[in-house]
């Protein structure tokens, strides 16, 4: 009587300790919503969303129970060169794109298949993730902006750590409150200009740029007409922002501030921040008459006044502050870690996250010392910040950036949340993991975030390990967490305003730090330098090209690398020194790698070699795999040789293993079904057909 599988624990399961494990969970991904979403070039509601989407959408409908979904780390790379080369707009269409194809690759039953990928890249892709994540955040842990790609963040770290390495000089606590107060406030500034600029991106595409005087190009009507349509609402907003940065301007001389040796600097940015806007105000009103050149005139003021605005913050920034703050929140995670890992009486309070208390840490310290350094920008509502995409939008995108962007999202969420998922099972007892149904609830939870305009999620570790830790047994916790992730933004979204973004940026910092796999250097050098090859090419790819070109680098490598491998054979003909005189010689013919039709002309050669009449015994205890070709060989040699006298030893149900049956996992690489070895540590495990 075949044995049943045990059923998986009903939503209502352990109330207490799910209940429990889901506060948990939230405290850790609380920080990780919001510093994924700044690491990504998008406001932090944007990764809100996504957590919320990812607990209560995917909660429900995940075929790994006990995993938790959000925005992920991995995934951060893709996001901010989509945003940066293709606008936000563009995003929310990419992640739909993506989640849809997880919908059907989870329909079809093809869950499995994104795990079939050379450990070797996946574990250069991760690296390479770390490395750029750490890059961009070193520059964000001094309050300043990565320069730009990947290879540049990376070595224009000692610039950034320049920066910082001074000793802060505080001024007085009434200078200090001024400074934090104009941050605040040119960052509120930022958000909604930064919201204004996307709903003209909306009507104004990023690489819009028709024939000037055409006036009869389809798509150009379609612009040109939406943004006439918005042009008056628009303009209402612009000018808004201009009556506040009039107030900021009055705070800004009455605080002192455009005195001093940094004045000139500061007084310049605010008049050009004052100009751009104004120019911008007047753009919008005179948009209401169509035409390409209104549209794109409206596109670059709109875009200039939100660079004018960014430069007069980055005037009031203070390096060296943001420096030492950002340091507090990495030294708090590395110092909790290590007491409730290494101190007996302390490891209960594992349970307390390591990053919120460093968060909290970070905007305690910011709050007692009234430090000026950049805080988080909160939108009014989080209903301000959700995108959904419009008519202009579709009419005027472009798809093919669209579907390349959704299809390397897609195929980088399926493998990063199946691979979580597979390490999730390890860590509880219940029944495992349904790859496919878990595929088609990240897609479902990708096509939402997608309509949403909010990041790509994936099953994140970090979460996940939290929640089967806290003692967690069914879904239920994960849908929990969701549920307070949105009571908190609903409630008490005001408190996210507190957080320096350098304390964010301090747990990015170690975040990819962490990812970094300096273990996989020994550990992939013992299975052979190709595998180390295969990664240090992906990591490397990852970092000067992309995150695609990298992974694809590292694939088709380990695809050169393989076929080079399975189409190795060893074929040697030995004749035993000890067989009696006058009696036929013995030879022992031995096979090693892969036997298969490639390599059937030097089969036969090798053949061809033996004596006659020799006792021939073949050696098949280092072939890996043998294909029908060569097993056809071999037989039809055998009858030949007896008619010569000659004879052929060979294990034939050791041959016929080889030929149909995969080897199984062993020790020290791959064994029969006798427990012999068959591929060592360093060879390619081949499953025969």
């Amino acid at each position: 009587m075949p044995a049943v599988k045990p059923a998986p624990p009903g939503l209502l399961d352990s109330p207490a300790r799910n209940f429990s494990a889901s506060v948990v969970v939230f405290l850790v991904a609380l920080p990780l919503c919001m510093g994924i979403a700044i690491a990504s070039g998008v406001p932090v509601s944007a990764g809100l969303v996504t957590g919320i989407v990812g607990g209560i959408i995917v909660g429900f409908l995940a075929g790994a129970p006990l995993q938790v979904s959000g925005p992920a780390a991995g995934l951060t790379v893709i996001v901010y060169d989509i945003v940066v080369n293709h606008g936000i707009e563009t995003l929310g269409l990419c992640v739909l794109v993506g989640g849809v194809l997880q919908i059907i690759c989870g329909a079809l039953g093809l869950g499995v298949w994104f795990r079939a990928v050379s450990p070797a890249v996946i574990r250069g892709m991760l690296t390479g993730i770390g490395v750029l994540i750490f890059a961009s955040q070193m520059h964000v842990l001094v309050d300043d902006v990565p320069p730009g790609g990947g290879l540049k963040n990376l070595v224009t770290i000692p610039e950034a750590v320049s920066k910082g390495l001074p000793w802060p000089k505080l001024r007085s606590e009434s200078e200090r409150s001024a400074k934090v107060d104009l941050l605040k406030a040119s960052g509120a500034l930022h958000e909604r200009q930064e919201i204004l600029r996307e709903r003209v991106a909306e009507h104004v595409p990023t690489d819009f740029a028709p024939v000037l005087g055409d006036e009869n190009d389809p798509a150009t009507i379609v612009i040109v007409e939406g943004l006439a349509e918005d042009a008056e609402a628009l303009a209402a907003t612009q000018a808004e922002i201009v009556e506040q940065l009039d107030g900021v301007r009055e705070a800004f001389v009455a605080a002192g501030l455009d005195k001093g040796q940094k004045s000139e600097r500061r007084v310049a940015h605010l008049a050009e921040a004052t100009e751009a806007l104004a120019a911008a105000r007047d753009a919008l009103a005179s948009a209401g008459d169509p035409s390409a050149e209104a549209a794109l005139e409206v596109r670059r003021k709109v875009d200039a006044a939100e660079d004018a605005l960014l430069d007069f913050e980055y005037s009031l920034k203070n390096h060296d502050i943001a420096a030492k703050l950002g340091l507090l929140t990495i030294a708090v995670i590395v110092v909790w870690q290590f007491l409730v890992t290494k101190v007996g009486p302390l490891k209960p309070l594992n349970v307390i996250p390591a990053p919120l208390l460093a968060v909290l840490a970070a905007t305690v310290a910011a709050w007692a010392f009234i430090l000026p350094v950049v805080y988080v920008e909160v939108p009014a509502s989080l209903a301000d910040e959700i995108r959904f995409p419009t008519w202009t939008v579709l009419r005027t995108m472009d798809w093919q950036a669209v579907l390349g962007g959704g299809l390397l999202i897609g195929a980088v969420a399926s493998a990063e949340s199946l691979l979580c998922a597979a390490a999730v099972d390890k860590l509880h007892k219940f029944p495992k993991a349904n790859f496919d149904r878990e595929l088609f609830a990240q897609g479902v939870g990708n096509s939402i975030c997608g309509l949403l305009g909010a990041l790509p999620m994936t099953g994140v570790i970090v979460r996940s390990s939290a929640n089967v830790r806290s003692g967690a047994t069914s879904r239920s916790s994960a849908i929990l967490h969701g549920v307070w992730l949105l009571i908190f933004v609903a409630l008490l979204g005001w408190l996210l305003a507190l957080i320096p973004t350098t304390a964010l940026a301090g747990v990015l910092v170690y975040v990819g730090w962490r990812l970094i796999d300096f273990a996989a250097v020994g550990e992939l050098w013992k299975l052979g330098k190709g595998e180390l090859v295969v990664f240090f090419v992906t990591v490397a790819g990852i970092v000067a090209v992309d995150l695609l070109s990298g992974v694809v680098a590292g694939i088709i490598l380990a695809a050169i690398r393989l076929l080079t491998k399975f189409g190795k054979l060893n074929a040697k003909v030995e004749i035993d020194e000890s067989t009696p005189p006058g009696a036929p010689p013995i030879v022992h013919l031995r096979l090693q790698g892969a036997a298969t039709f490639l390599k059937l002309p030097k089969l036969a050669e090798t053949l061809d070699e033996i004596p006659s009449n020799a006792d021939v015994r073949a050696d098949l205890t280092e072939l890996s795999y043998i294909d029908h070709a060569c097993v056809d060989l071999l037989a039809e040699w055998r009858a030949q040789h007896e008619d010569t006298g000659g004879t052929l030893s060979v294990d034939w149900d050791l041959l016929e293993d080889r030929f149909r049956t995969a080897a199984t996992p062993a020790a020290n690489g791959i064994a029969d079904g006798n427990g012999n070895d068959v591929v060592t540590e360093d060879e390619p495990v081949t499953k025969p057909i």
